[in-house]
C-alpha cells in the first residue's frame, strides 16, 4: 500500500499552522526582559534609520518644497517660498544644499511685501566635524541676492524675532569661501531717517598668492554718497580658535572711517578690536553710521581703539581735535538694551571757545546764518530719544575772545529724552559762572530750561580794553524755561526772571555825571581827562520774562553823585531793546537836561540816544522864563539836587529773596548807614 506525498500547499499550510502555535504560546509566556527590550528595540531603531536613510537617498526633494515652505513660514510668521529647484547631497563627507528661487516676505506692518529673494543659493558643510558638534561651511554661495531691512520709528524691523535684542549680532560660523554676486541691499530707517541703497560682491581674489575676502558695496546714507571697502585675511583653513584679520575704508558724504582689525572668535562678528581712524565735518553726523547721539561740532578728526565683546563696546585711547580744540578720553558703550548707553569721560587741555558755538548750531561753522545773535539752526533734539548717556566733560583751560573764562566742567546726563548738562561749570580768573540746561525732548517739540548763577566776578572782567568805567563783583541769577528746536525758538518763548546785582563797586565819575545829564561838570571831567571813580553804592537789575519779552520790574545805579532809575523791555522774538535811564542828581546843578538816556536797537548793535521830546519841553520852559527875563531863562536848567541814595539793603535782600547768589554779608553792609 503505498501513501502519496502531501502537495506544496498543504505543507505551507500546516506550517503557518504551526508558527501560530508557536507565537500564542510565546505571548501566552511573554515575560519582560531587558536584554529582549534592548534587542528588539535596537531592531526597531536600525530598521527605521534605514527606512529614513534609503527614502532620504532615493527622496525627489522637489516634492518637498511645498512642506518644508509651509514649515518655515508657520515658524517664521511670514511667507516662505522655493520656487526653483531643491537638491540635497546628504551622503557625502562634503554635504551640498542648493537652493533656487528663494523667497521670504515680510511681516504685515511692512508696506513691501518681499524681504529677501536669492536667484540661487548653494551652502557646503563638513560631515565629519558636524558630528561632533562643529559646523564649518566651506562654502556659502548667493547669486543675486536682494535683500530689504526696514527700522520703523517705534524701533521695530522686519527682520526681528521675538525676545532678540535688536543691537545683537549673528554668530556665524566659520566659512572658507564667502561668494555674492550682484547683491542688492535696501535699508530704510525711520529711527535715524536713513535710506541706502547699494550692491553687494564678495568674491575670492588674489592677493600676495592667497585668497582673500573682499566686500564692496555702494548707495546712500541720508542722501550722501556712500562708499564702503572691506577686506579681509585668507578664509582657507580659517582656524576659529585665531583672530581673523580685516580692513575697511567706509566713506559716508564728507565723513571718511579707516579700519584696521581683527574678529577674535571668527566669524562671531560681536567679538572683534579694532584701530579706527574717523574725520569729517561734524561729529553728530555720525549718528547715520553708529547710531550714536553725538554733538554737532565743527570739523574733527579722531583715533580710536574699539573693543567689542557682544553687545558691550569699550572705545579706548580716544585722541583728535574738534576745530581748534584737543579732546581725549574713554568711552564705554552698552547696547545690551533697546536704546544704547553710553558713558565715560572726555577732557580737553585747550577749549576754544568759539568751538562750542557748534554744538547750539553758531558760528562760522552753523549751517544757518541769520540776522540775529541767537541761532536759529534746528537742533535734532528728537535724536535724544535714541541714546543714554552719562558722560563727564572738562576743559583744563580755555581762549576766548570775548569772555574772560579759564577753565569748564560739566556732566552730561541724558536718560530717557530728557538732556541735563548739571553741574554746568565755568571757571573766571575770579569767581564762576555755574548753573545747569535742560532739554525735554520726550515730546515732538522740547521744551528748554535754564539755570544760570554768576558769582563773585568781577563787572570790569566783562568790558574790553584798558578802560574800565564801570567795577565791582557781580552777582547775577537767570531762570529761563522755553519751547522750540533751535535757541531762538526757545528764547522767543522763554518765561522766568533774571536778576543781575554789583553790590558795591566803583563807576566813572563822568560817566555817571552823564547819566544825570549834568553837562557843566561832565563836560569838564571829560576835557580835563579825569579818569577817577565815584563810589557805586548798589546796583540792582531784575526783569521778569513772559513769551519771549524780558520787561524791567526794577532797575537801580546808584553812585554818590546820582541815582539811576529805568525800565524797559528787551524783545527776545526779534532781539531788540527799548531801555530808558533817567539819573536824578543828588548835589546842586546849573546847567542840566531833564532827558532820559535811550537804548534802542537790536541786542548786537545797541543805540545810545536821548529822548528828544523831553529835551525840547525843558526847552520850551526856558523859552517862556527868557520873556520874564533873559536871566531867568537859565533857571529851567537848574537842579536843586534834592535826590537821596537809594535803600541798598533792602534792594539787595530783596535781589537775595529772589534767587540771586547776593552774599548776605553785601546785603548787611548795605543796609549800613554812610557816615
Amino acid at each position: 500500500m503505498s501513501v502519496s506525498t502531501p502537495s506544496r500547499k498543504v505543507r505551507l499550510k500546516s506550517a503557518l499552522e504551526g508558527a501560530r502555535h508557536r507565537a500564542m504560546s510565546d505571548f501566552r509566556d511573554f515575560r519582560f526582559t531587558w536584554n529582549g527590550f534592548f534587542k528588539w528595540g535596537g531592531i526597531t531603531l536600525l530598521a527605521f534609520l534605514v527606512a529614513v536613510i534609503v527614502t532620504l537617498y532615493f527622496l525627489d526633494w522637489n516634492q518637498m518644497r511645498g512642506p518644508i515652505s509651509r514649515y518655515l513660514s508657520e515658524r517664521s510668521g511670514r511667507e516662505v517660498r522655493i520656487d526653483g529647484n531643491l537638491g540635497v547631497k546628504l551622503f557625502t563627507f562634503q554635504p551640498v544644499i542648493e537652493v533656487g528661487g528663494l523667497y521670504v516676505g515680510n511681516p504685515s506692518w511692512v508696506r513691501q511685501k518681499q524681504a529677501a529673494k536669492v536667484t540661487h543659493a548653494r551652502v557646503e558643510l563638513r560631515l565629519l566635524p558636524l558630528l561632533f558638534g562643529n559646523l564649518i561651511l566651506p562654502l556659502v554661495q548667493f547669486d543675486q541676492p536682494e535683500l530689504l531691512v526696514v527700522r520703523d520709528a517705534s524701533g521695530r524691523t522686519n527682520w526681528d524675532s521675538g525676545g532678540v535684542n535688536p543691537n545683537s549680532s549673528w554668530h556665524l560660523p566659520p566659512i572658507r569661501r564667502f561668494l555674492v554676486s550682484n547683491g542688492q541691499v535696501v535699508i530704510e530707517d525711520a529711527v535715524r531717517h536713513v535710506r541706502f541703497t547699494g550692491t553687494v560682491a564678495s568674491e575670492e581674489t588674489r592677493d600676495g598668492g592667497r585668497d582673500a575676502f573682499s566686500l564692496t558695496g555702494s548707495g546712500t546714507l541720508n542722501k550722501s554718497k556712500f562708499l564702503a571697502d572691506v577686506k579681509g585675511g585668507p578664509l582657507i583653513n580659517v582656524d576659529a580658535s585665531k583672530p581673523y584679520p580685516f580692513t575697511a575704508d567706509v566713506r559716508a558724504g564728507e565723513t571718511h572711517a579707516v579700519v584696521s582689525g581683527s574678529i577674535t572668535r571668527p566669524f562671531h562678528l560681536d567679538r572683534f578690536n579694532a584701530n579706527i581712524t574717523v574725520s569729517g565735518p561734524n561729529l553728530s553726523e555720525l549718528y547715520f553710521l553708529t547710531g550714536l547721539v553725538l554733538p554737532r561740532t565743527p570739523t574733527y578728526r579722531l583715533n580710536l581703539a574699539v573693543v567689542r565683546e557682544g553687545e558691550f563696546y569699550r572705545l579706548d585711547e580716544i585722541k583728535g581735535v574738534l576745530g581748534s580744540t584737543d579732546i581725549a578720553g574713554n568711552l564705554t558703550v552698552d547696547a545690551t538694551g533697546e536704546i544704547p548707553a553710553l558713558g565715560g569721560k572726555v577732557a580737553s587741555r585747550l577749549l576754544h571757545f568759539e568751538d562750542l558755538g557748534a554744538v547750539i548750531g553758531a558760528g562760522k561753522s552753523a549751517p544757518v546764518q541769520t540776522k540775529y545773535l541767537l541761532p536759529e539752526t534746528v537742533l535734532h533734539t528728537e535724536r535724544l530719544r535714541q541714546t543714554n548717556a552719562e558722560v563727564d566733560y572738562s576743559a583744563s583751560a580755555i581762549r576766548s575772545r570775548d569772555f574772560p573764562l579759564t577753565s569748564l566742567n560739566t556732566h552730561i546726563s541724558l536718560q530717557g529724552g530728557v538732556l541735563n548738562l548739571n553741574p554746568l561749570a565755568f571757571g573766571f580768573n575770579q569767581g564762576k559762572l555755574s548753573g545747569s540746561l535742560k532739554i525735554d525732548a520726550r515730546k515732538a517739540v522740547p521744551v528748554t530750561s535754564v539755570d544760570a548763577r554768576i558769582t563773585d566776578v568781577r563787572a570790569e572782567n566783562f568790558i574790553k580794553g584798558t578802560d574800565k568805567p564801570i567795577q565791582g563783583l557781580l552777582e547775577a541769577r537767570m531762570m529761563l524755561t522755553g519751547t522750540g528746536n533751535s535757541v531762538h525758538a526757545a528764547a522767543s518763548t522763554a518765561d522766568g526772571t533774571l536778576t543781575a546785582v554789583v553790590p558795591s563797586g566803583g563807576m566813572r565819575h563822568s560817566l555817571a555825571e552823564w547819566t544825570g545829564i549834568d553837562v557843566l561838570t561832565a563836560l569838564s571831567l571829560n576835557l580835563s581827562g579825569d579818569t577817577s571813580n565815584t563810589r557805586l553804592r548798589c546796583a540792582v537789575a531784575s526783569f521778569g520774562a513772559k513769551n519771549g519779552v524780558l520787561t524791567s520790574q526794577r532797575f537801580i545805579i546808584d553812585t554818590d553823585p546820582v541815582r539811576i532809575e529805568g525800565g524797559g523791555t528787551i524783545n527776545l522774538r526779534d532781539e531788540t531793546m527799548d531801555l530808558r535811564l533817567q539819573g536824578q542828581p543828588k548835589n546842586f546843578q546849573l546847567v542840566r537836561l531833564r532827558a532820559p538816556i535811550t537804548v534802542t536797537g537790536s541786542l548786537g548793535n545797541p543805540v545810545l540816544g536821548v529822548d528828544a521830546g523831553k529835551a525840547m519841553t525843558q526847552g520850551g520852559l526856558a523859552a517862556a522864563l527868557s520873556f520874564l527875563s533873559p536871566l531867568a531863562s537859565i533857571f529851567a536848567f537848574i537842579d536843586p539836587g534834592l535826590a537821596k541814595d537809594a535803600n541798598c539793603g533792602p534792594l539787595l535782600a530783596d535781589a537775595k529773596a529772589k534767587g540771586n547768589p547776593v552774599k548776605s554779608s553785601a546785603v548787611r553792609n548795605a543796609a549800613t548807614p554812610r557816615n
